[in-house]
């Protein structure tokens, strides 16, 4: 016989074990003792944070229910799932028996959760009951998006909103549960569980029953290994780097994180947390900064979703405002006196990217010189198409413009007929003479690694499609 879930073991059994929510259980009660319950409440607020739970417990008050009563022995109290009891026809159903009497109880409860799951045509089937009850109906909706619900609900309704769990009372509660389940583990790792469950108790609760089964006492690394935690002390340096303005040492200290098989969402939830704690407790970083970069972990968030290049998104996201700056690395770029077009283009784009759009050539530009106007212009216009041919080698061949690119993605994005338009009309018009692009993979069968933090910016925009902001 399996056991019994330790978040449903130690569900609150009356408003005074509740946890964490004293301004909604505290209303509750002295409305409930005084008999001036409402008919229709509204509980509001993230997941795990106890809104089932208190809906069953106004259940048990208004119908002075014992403390270990068990609501699925009353026909009276009636649980619905909006989420797949959401239509029309249910809340029909809903609405004739309601108006029976109730078989045992004072009062006929229904519990609807996730109530902002039901249909509009649901939502107006309902509303007429909400409206005028009978006198034993009891209305009690649990939401954890409150935005959803029509106005004429929520009118109609006593509306209390539950807030996250805090760490201390997240961490005396798990403390609570440990010892009496008779589970080793240390105030430090209770510390880590109750921050990655980002206050919501049943998370955190499920997650020390999944601990427990460990053998020996549980540690913080214990936590970290099993939930894919970072230390902390990494992400420190990282941030160490960044302060320095040191792009290709972040960019090469979280590609070793993601080696090591650190998962980009959560390794960006923690850089945000570690930011907040930096903010909240002062420390040596300005605060600007820790402003600035959080902005760009956000970005981060917002975007991971909707590319498979998680890892990539974020070395972008912390090494395109070191690189934008012009203080990437301590290492500046030396002149170039007699090298590869390949390598002129480079150097000269990192003299060049800030200023201002050059006044026009003579007709005795060297080649050199047509090939950086060129690219000149082709920025003006867009500047990602710019990045993207910054990272490959261009050359023109008499009435031929070849650009070798290293990936294949590199190529599709130049080859796309708007972008070959521009780069076209650029060169044609530098040259003096009507040119066609070529764009080839150079050694396809070696893809390469990418290493330079100016490639890799210039990857991310080829896949994203997006521009460089400087600032």
């Amino acid at each position: 016989m399996s056991s019994l879930a330790l978040y449903r073991k130690y569900r609150s059994a009356d408003f005074d074990e509740v946890v964490g929510q004293k301004h909604v259980v505290e209303t509750l009660k002295r409305a409930i003792k005084d008999g001036k319950q409402s008919h229709a409440y509204l509980l509001t607020g993230p997941r795990g944070v106890g809104k089932t739970t208190i809906a069953r417990l106004i259940a048990k008050e208004i119908n002075q229910l014992p403390k270990g009563a068990n609501l699925s022995d009353y026909l009276d109290i009636i649980e619905i799932d909006g989420a797949s009891n959401r239509g029309i026809d249910e809340i029909r159903d809903l609405k004739d028996k309601i108006r029976l009497s109730p078989a045992a109880l004072s009062y006929k409860v229904y519990i609807i959760d996730e109530v902002h799951m039901l249909t509009k045509e649901a939502f107006n089937a309902l509303l007429k009951t909400l409206e005028e009850p009978p006198a034993h109906a009891v209305f009690v909706f649990a939401t954890t998006e409150v935005h959803k619900l029509p106005e004429t609900i929520i009118s109609r309704t006593q509306r209390f909103d539950l807030r996250p769990i805090n760490r201390f009372d997240m961490v005396g509660h798990l403390r609570f549960i440990a010892d009496k389940e008779k589970i080793k583990i240390d105030d430090a790792a209770l510390a880590v569980i109750a921050r990655v469950s980002r206050g919501g108790f049943r998370d955190a609760i499920s997650l020390l029953d999944q601990l427990s089964s460990y053998e020996g006492a549980i540690s913080v690394q214990v936590v970290s290994e099993f939930t894919g935690l970072i230390d902390t002390q990494k992400i420190e340096e990282i941030l160490e780097l960044m302060n320095a303005k040191k792009a290709e040492a972040v960019i090469a200290k979280l590609n070793e994180l993601f080696e090591q098989g650190a998962d980009p969402a959560q390794l960006t939830q923690q850089m945000l947390d570690l930011m907040h704690q930096h903010l909240l407790e002062g420390s040596d970083f300005d605060t600007q900064q820790l402003f600035d970069w959080s902005q760009q972990l956000y970005w981060v968030q917002k975007n991971i979703r909707h590319t498979g290049s998680g890892e990539l998104l974020l070395q972008v996201a912390l090494g395109r405002p070191l690189i934008a700056t012009g203080q990437a690395d301590s290492q500046q770029p030396q002149p170039v006196t007699k090298t590869s077009p390949k390598a002129a283009i480079k150097t000269e784009m990192v003299k060049t990217a800030q200023q201002p759009k050059s006044a026009p050539q003579d007709s005795n530009q060297t080649s050199d010189e047509k090939l950086l106007k060129s690219l000149s212009v082709i920025k003006h216009y867009n500047n990602s198409l710019y990045a993207v041919l910054k990272g490959a080698e261009v050359s023109v061949e008499g009435d031929e413009i070849l650009v070798r690119c290293r990936f294949s993605f590199h190529r599709d994005r130049i080859a796309e007929p708007r972008n070959q338009t521009l780069i076209e009309k650029a060169f044609s018009k530098v040259y003096g003479s009507a040119l066609h692009l070529r764009a080839v993979v150079d050694n396809p069968t070696k893809t390469g690694k990418i290493n330079s933090s100016e490639e890799l910016i210039s990857s991310a925009i080829a896949i994203l499609g997006g521009e460089v902001v400087d600032g």
